[in-house]
């Protein structure tokens, strides 16, 4: 959350409101709860097409962020992020290569990420799932070795070959786009790994504090949950998306995001075309979905398709639902849930069909907003207007345990909206996307009432295009105006603004 008021806020803290540090012993857990790719399609959002009733019981305990985002719409540079407290252009990653988080942690190794910076105060430090992007995860984070699955567990699918057996992991290129197998949750790692989360809280060690961050891979792709999970929900035409064209006079960087996919498309003897025209880039959208089985590579998805597509993905997230349901009850069990802060986010949001985009991977509203709910200590349930982002997370859990914050983070603490969420701030979230090969990256402010979105050369530092939606009249982001005469000296004041924020000549 960029704040321009952040200094008076801060005194008035100071002056009005005892201190939030607390004695080591009376140190509140932490239990963090990540689900990967979740858009806010939960009842607690107003949304009711995913049947969500253990994170709407959640809600009904804490604050709930109804305007939350991520620093960057792709898992890996997302979640190094939220986990260093750095904003994704001080760390250097736009793309998914090992090479590039090494690089970044070996250029900055006193950078130093929130579990470790809680273990190093006394905190033990644990880990199940998918914290960071799979295969970055670092073994001095945590007190005792991660959970994280198998290798490659996101690509976890049902054996059909054999049905009594275990469940497999698949061939990335060969892999079902969903599935929904009659088959009890802990066939799959989600249900086993809440089995070991549960097994965690129960053999804390009371004098000592606990960070258990669990990290659910669903409902990324592929789409895959039990059978009961798909039994909940009878999709109709209402849950289609309601803009599902290109946002009018966008560029096609805008929302074309198959540019990373260049490579699985040849892998299907097709040529993508690098950029596409406006017209054959909906054909070509959202190929991080078409890429798997039982979707079109190139084309129009019909309705029909579209529906089973949602369907699946309301299922995983039910899925999910479920074990985060399992995981409250265990921790209410141990009696320690009232001394126990609860964050559940996710890294990014997800198109489903919206401006033609399938999956993450563009600075629109979709992709960037986050379900974000907390609770704490001392924390009454509500809800909140006030512009949060991930990277804040990680000063408001220092804040919530009386841990002194490190100096490096970039994000602002969140208590004093957690505080008085009715307190309207006068702030703005930050999100960042490369596009055609790192060759221009768009840059997102998203303020009360605008988003606004820049793209520059990265080389010279060129402004190429420019996009501006009005959330009060355009909520949906269907047509960018940036180029209405009207809006020239709002774009003067917004550019002013954004290059101030990324710290822009």
């Amino acid at each position: 959350m960029m704040n321009s008021l952040r200094t008076l806020t801060i005194a008035f803290l100071v002056f009005c409101w005892p201190s939030v540090d607390a004695p080591a012993a009376e140190q509140p857990n932490i239990l963090m709860i990540m689900v990967d790719d979740l858009r806010p399609m939960l009842g607690c959002y107003g949304d009711p097409r995913a049947q969500t009733p253990n994170i709407d019981r959640l809600a009904s305990r804490g604050v709930v962020f109804e305007r939350a985002y991520c620093q960057y719409a792709k898992c890996g540079p997302s979640r190094l992020s939220m986990m260093t407290g750095l904003r994704p252009d001080s760390i250097g990653v736009f793309n998914h290569r090992n090479d590039s988080a090494t690089k970044f942690r070996d250029r900055q190794p006193a950078i130093v990420s929130m579990a470790r910076w809680l273990k190093d105060q006394g905190y033990h430090t644990r880990g199940l799932g998918k914290i960071y992007h799979d295969g970055w995860d670092l073994a001095s984070d945590w007190s005792k070795p991660a959970f994280p699955g198998r290798e490659k567990e996101m690509l976890e699918i049902f054996d059909q070959k054999h049905p009594d057996g275990p469940s497999i992991i698949a061939d990335r290129f060969a892999c079902p786009v969903m599935q929904g197998p009659d088959v009890p949750d802990n066939h799959f790692f989600a249900g086993r790994m809440t089995d070991e989360a549960i097994r965690i809280i129960h053999k804390q060690d009371r004098e000592k504090p606990m960070f258990l961050a669990v990290g659910y891979r669903r409902p990324h792709l592929p789409f895959v949950a039990p059978r009961r999970y798909y039994d909940l929900h009878q999709p109709d035409h209402s849950w289609l998306a309601k803009n599902p064209n290109p946002p009018h006079n966008s560029p096609v960087m805008a929302w074309f995001n198959s540019d990373g996919y260049v490579d699985a498309a040849r892998r299907a003897k097709l040529k993508m075309p690098i950029p596409p025209s406006l017209a054959e880039g909906p054909l070509w959208n959202g190929y991080e979905m078409r890429s798997y089985l039982g979707a079109p590579n190139y084309g129009v998805i019909d309705q029909r398709l579209q529906l089973n597509l949602l369907h699946a993905y309301a299922a995983c997230v039910s899925y999910v639902d479920t074990q985060i349901g399992k995981l409250l009850d265990g921790l209410e069990k141990t009696n320690r849930s009232s001394n126990t802060i609860i964050v559940l986010c996710s890294d990014h949001g997800w198109h489903l069909g919206e401006q033609s985009a399938w999956s993450k991977m563009t600075n629109f509203e979709i992709a960037t907003r986050v379900p974000l709910i907390i609770v704490a200590p001392g924390i009454k349930s509500s809800r909140t207007r006030n512009l949060a982002e991930l990277v804040d997370l990680y000063p408001t859990l220092c804040d919530l345990t009386g841990v002194k914050k490190p100096p490096h983070l970039a994000g602002e603490s969140l208590v004093p909206t957690l505080r008085q969420p009715e307190q309207q701030t006068e702030s703005t979230a930050l999100s960042q996307h490369t596009r055609f090969g790192e060759k221009f990256m768009g840059r997102a402010l998203r303020t009360d009432r605008h988003r606004f979105v820049v793209w520059f050369e990265k080389k010279s530092g060129r402004i190429v295009e420019r996009e501006l939606y009005d959330h009060q009249t355009d909520p949906l982001e269907t047509c960018n105006i940036a180029g209405d005469p009207d809006q020239a000296d709002r774009i003067l004041i917004l550019e002013a603004q954004l290059r101030m924020s990324f710290g822009l000549r």
